[in-house]
């Protein structure tokens, strides 16, 4: 019960808070002291994935209190622990390149999570009209799988042009997100290495995307069905 109690959104939230502040700070000193470009380079990088950590941290807390809104505190976790595993451990500390399937796994994540918020925003508005509005469960399920489909692909429209940018700035560059700058050895897929990336991340974020979206449809199904037995019963 007190574990419970202690380990809520807004004690994670201050806990990760904590350490991205050190890891702000760790970057600081890591400039001062750079003795090379790259180190230096590397160092700016992660302060701004400091501070970007920061804003979408604290950006399900403020959409609360500016839209008088009251986000399930199970989704405030998981959204949390997303993007500390995405922005800090995947990026910060480089858990993306140098653990194979890392990658793979945060997509997965990332289907099952923005899946679980497209549920939840239909129910904020179903709650916020009142019994006057019933949605069919099929619907919500195929919102949900859409919500969350284009948001993937948003995020690898993202990945591409950040790629772009970063090559036209300096064809040198190390910014690698789709992973183009990497030789695929294999035989089984007959592409270059950065679109097998695209291609899987999509795919894997499908399959989570598609679980959830299933798994949600048969619940609310089954509610439907428990509510209008138990309205005959009565």
């Amino acid at each position: 019960m007190r574990l419970k109690k202690f380990m809520n959104s807004k004690s994670l939230y201050y806990i990760l808070l904590s350490i991205v502040l050190l890891e702000i700070i760790g970057a600081g000193i890591s400039i001062g002291f750079a003795s090379e470009s790259t180190q230096r380079d590397a160092a700016i990088s992660n302060m701004f994935l400091g501070v970007l950590a920061i804003l979408l941290f604290s950006l399900p807390f403020l959409i609360e209190s500016r839209f008088n809104i009251e986000i399930p505190s199970y989704l405030k976790i998981i959204v949390l622990l997303f993007l500390f595993a995405s922005i800090v451990l995947g990026n910060i500390h480089g858990l993306l390149v140098d653990v194979n399937g890392y990658d793979k796994f945060l997509h997965v994540i990332s289907g099952i999570t923005i899946s679980v918020i497209g549920f939840e925003i239909v129910h904020f508005i179903s709650q916020a009209k009142g019994d006057s509005i019933q949605y069919s469960p099929g619907l919500v399920a195929i919102f949900a799988f859409s919500f969350s489909m284009t948001l993937l692909v948003l995020w690898e429209f993202y990945e591409f042009f950040i790629d772009t940018i970063a090559y036209h700035f300096d064809s040198e560059t190390s910014r690698n997100m789709q992973r183009y700058q990497w030789d695929y050895q294999g035989s089984l897929f007959p592409q270059n290495y950065g679109l097998i990336d695209t291609m899987l991340d999509l795919l894997v974020g499908f399959v989570g995307a598609a679980v959830v979206s299933f798994i949600g449809w048969r619940m609310m199904l089954r509610k439907n069905i428990s509510h209008h037995i138990k309205e005959k019963s009565q």
